[in-house]
């Protein structure tokens, strides 16, 4: 965002503050902001690193611009940045009805009770534009990110649409969430360029115990917090089952460090001593019992005991010389008959699901970008070619779109009599 001294800037968003419609923002000298994506799965710490990054690149978050004769303003009271989680409920009007109240809690000011009665969401978009050009706001995060709430959204269209408009006044928008979240961004050629800018980042738990960040960054330094005076556990034993235990997840290895400690100070004593046993012990303890469960569906997504989490990427291939957990691979388990059958019915249940789920997402999508503006056609860069593609896509998921009991799917060939 431009120095809001400068003249030039002043008279831009004096412009901007007499906008009345959505389409007017067109209207308005475009600046360039970046956008960024920052993606992964659960306990990746992508919102550690967020809150991180954020306080070393802007310490302060809020200043306070004094008298300006040439800008024509008693004081100016600027947010650099405002952070935010997405709403739960996916809506348009949810998110823009947090950004007004997290500008309340950093500048003290109550934008939300001014506007907590509007409902037309075009209204909305106004307002918080003008709002966050008002205070020269120059980055917008928002976090938490989910699949159901915002890939699957009706409105995902138009949120990528109002994250256009703020980088055109000069806002930088930064998006954080689950992969899944994002899936349909990467169709849209303008949205890659605007978000190639900051950069599309994927955090990914660690491969193996050797990952270079894991072994020598990460695992370091979370062991600094020891309140314990004694490790009877040899150092590559220790090694070995926190990666196992964790998943190479650093949101999940900090709760099992945490709860081998406990166990160690709850035998009371002079000083505190872990051993093997407390490690084995932190491992069924409700506090960690069913974060396990997310370790094993990451490390060995084959076995057996392993859960299907719907929030859960595909697990990315293994670099060469390393391994998804930190022994060997693990082998598909022999499942007894009984349960194979009840495997199968569950997976063909679930491909079933997913297949009429991505055939009305395709719909959808197809009847929003048909019925969009010819600017907002130019400004998510959609051609003709791309909307054949997800034409052909469509009828291709039709034909595929498994048949009821007794039925033949449709598409496929009669067998002759």
């Amino acid at each position: 965002m431009r120095n809001p001294l400068n003249r030039e800037e002043h008279q831009r968003m004096n412009r901007v503050g007499l906008l009345e419609e959505k389409g007017q923002f067109r209207r308005i000298q475009q600046l360039d902001g970046a956008g960024l994506l920052l993606t992964g799965m659960t306990g990746t710490g992508k919102s550690a690193l967020l809150l991180r990054a954020l306080s070393m690149v802007a310490p302060d978050q809020v200043i306070d611009w004094g008298t300006s004769k040439a800008c024509d303003w008693y004081s100016l009271r600027q947010a650099v940045y405002l952070k935010l989680d997405f709403t739960t409920n996916g809506s348009r009007g949810g998110l823009l009805k947090r950004i007004l109240e997290t500008l309340d809690e950093t500048l003290g000011t109550d934008y939300l009770d001014d506007h907590k009665r509007t409902t037309n969401i075009d209204t909305l978009i106004v307002t918080v534009g003008k709002l966050l050009s008002r205070h020269r706001v120059a980055l917008l995060v928002i976090d938490e990110k989910q699949q159901s709430t915002f890939e699957d959204s009706p409105w995902r269209i138009e949120f990528v649409l109002f994250y256009l408009t703020l980088m055109n006044l000069g806002i930088s928008v930064a998006l954080a969430g689950n992969p899944l979240a994002f899936e349909h961004l990467y169709i849209f050629s303008q949205v890659m360029r605007r978000f190639s800018a900051g950069g599309i980042h994927r955090l990914e738990p660690a491969e193996s115990m050797a990952t270079q960040w894991w072994t020598r960054d990460f695992v370091p330094t979370a062991r600094e917090f020891n309140l314990v005076e004694h490790w009877d556990v040899p150092i590559e034993v220790r090694r070995q089952l926190e990666f196992d235990n964790s998943g190479g997840l650093p949101g999940l290895y900090m709760p099992y460090h945490v709860e081998v400690q406990r166990r160690a100070l709850r035998r009371g004593g002079a000083s505190a001593r872990v051993t093997r046993e407390d490690f084995d012990r932190a491992v069924k303890s409700p506090r960690f019992q069913n974060i396990k469960d997310i370790a094993v569906s990451v490390s060995s997504p084959t076995s057996g005991t392993a859960r299907a989490y719907l929030d859960i990427p595909a697990a990315r291939e293994p670099a060469e010389g390393g391994k998804a957990s930190g022994t060997a691979k693990a082998r598909p388990p022999v499942v007894p008959s009984d349960q194979a059958v009840v495997l199968v019915k569950r997976l063909l249940a679930r491909y079933t699901s997913e297949q009429t789920k991505r055939t009305n997402q395709l719909t959808k999508q197809l009847e929003a970008l048909k019925s969009l503006s010819p600017d907002d056609i130019r400004a998510l860069g959609v051609t003709q070619d791309l909307i054949k593609e997800l034409e052909g896509k469509l009828d291709s998921s039709v034909q595929r779109k498994p048949a009821k009991r007794g039925q033949k799917p449709a598409g496929e060939e009669q067998p002759p009599t």
